[in-house]
């Protein structure tokens, strides 16, 4: 059995041998196209809304949580204290004395203060640790609450991101 499809005036007609057998209708591939991007939009429109927000940063990672510690193994300790808690997403960037201490010789150096790059020492450099906020976390009363137990510095790096070193 011989089957073609004949295309006449915009119209599919399907034929077995020389008989036409019925018409094919082709949907609108732009009609298609539109009602998916209609229903895209309207999903975005319902789920993230104006009426939807949550606390915290604005833009995610805009706020830098940093904790200062005398030592390498007190940040460690209390780093791995922190990737339990329910405030903290994401503990990163565990940085040693040294490894702040080489960055903060070679920024003193870039910015042509040698003498005070000289007069660094690693025992007084701290270490340090970027704590991110958990989904509905404030940055800064996160901040505020760990500035009770440790030293912190709080910045906003989506208005000063030449501070978020």
């Amino acid at each position: 059995m011989r089957r073609a499809t004949v295309v006449t005036s915009g119209r599919r007609t399907a034929t077995v041998r020389g008989r036409v057998v019925g018409v094919v209708r082709r949907r609108p591939l732009l009609s298609t196209v539109v009602l998916a991007l209609v229903t895209g939009v309207a999903g975005l429109v319902v789920l993230f809304g104006p009426d939807r927000r949550v606390a915290g940063t604005p833009v995610p990672h805009c706020a830098a949580v940093r904790l200062l510690f005398d030592s390498d193994g007190e940040m460690r300790r209390v780093a791995g204290e922190l990737r339990g808690d329910r405030r903290v997403r994401e503990v990163r960037d565990e940085r040693t004395q040294a490894q702040n201490h080489e960055r903060l010789t070679a920024a003193l150096r870039e910015a042509g203060r040698d003498d005070l790059a000289d007069a660094a020492r690693v025992d007084l450099t701290p270490a340090s640790v970027q704590v991110v906020e958990a989904v509905g976390v404030d940055a800064a009363e996160l901040a505020e609450e760990l500035r009770q137990q440790f030293r912190v510095n709080l910045v906003d790096v989506c208005r000063q991101p030449q501070d978020s070193g």
